[in-house]
């Protein structure tokens, strides 16, 4: 009896330290995917009417924007992982994913991002990737690329009548950095993660901007444009 039971508590340790023994692979994949919601809805181009958070009725026609500078950390360790060349245009026509590849393996618990394009970067226009000229970003009469850009038409709730809406935001002091918690990154394991991009937040917190009382609705520059980067620097991209 004493054999058996010595034969099951042997077995169990060794089992116990067996597990304990996993080799943790040294890289893991990780990938980022991208949805973009307006009004609690999946964003749609060239048709559907949206409701702003001022209420005005808005069909969206374009939207992009950079998301650059990408790093992971583990806030308790400080392993960091940041991603070298990191400039993606993300479009609702186009790409709306991030692929790291493999990364070095960690329980990353951050993840941090900028929205638009840094300074260095900013700087030159003799760039490829995501970063060629020819993208539709970079301004065709200065050297810069627009950091976000949102174009369409609303219903003047003034006039009644159809206005277009074109919001380009850009130039450096715009540029802004975002770090968001991560739940559930286990080191060596595949990852993917998925970041929502709430255009709603564009037109509020801190800054409500009624489309029908502004003096102009082609919004670039000055004030009405670090309004607008003020929005986007919370709560308009968020880990789902």
């Amino acid at each position: 009896m004493k054999n058996l039971i010595y034969t099951a508590l042997f077995g169990s340790i060794m089992m116990f330290s067996s597990c304990d023994d996993v080799e943790v692979p040294a890289t893991m994949a990780m990938d980022i995917s991208l949805e973009h919601v307006l009004d609690g809805q999946t964003l749609e181009l060239n048709g559907k009417s949206f409701t702003l958070p001022s209420g005005e009725d808005f069909t969206p026609k374009k939207f992009k924007y950079y998301i650059s500078n990408v790093a992971l950390r583990n806030s308790v360790s400080g392993e960091t992982y940041v991603e070298p060349n990191s400039y993606h245009l993300i479009s609702e026509d186009g790409k709306k994913s991030i692929d790291l590849g493999m990364i070095p393996s960690a329980n990353y618990d951050q993840l941090t991002f900028s929205i638009g394009v840094d300074e260095v970067a900013n700087g030159k226009t003799d760039q490829t990737g995501d970063l060629d000229p020819n993208s539709d970003m970079a301004w065709n009469w200065n050297t810069g690329y627009k950091f976000v850009v949102l174009e369409g038409e609303f219903t003047n709730s003034n006039s009644g009548e159809r206005q277009g809406l074109i919001i380009h935001i850009g130039t450096n002091p715009n540029f802004r950095t975002v770090t968001q918690s991560l739940t559930g990154v286990i080191a060596g394991s595949p990852t993917s993660l998925t970041l929502t991009s709430n255009l709603d937040e564009l037109f509020k917190d801190p800054n409500i901007l009624q489309l029908s009382e502004l003096e102009s609705t082609t919004i670039m520059f000055g004030e009405m444009a670090g309004k607008v980067a003020e929005n986007y620097s919370e709560g308009f991209i968020t880990v789902k």
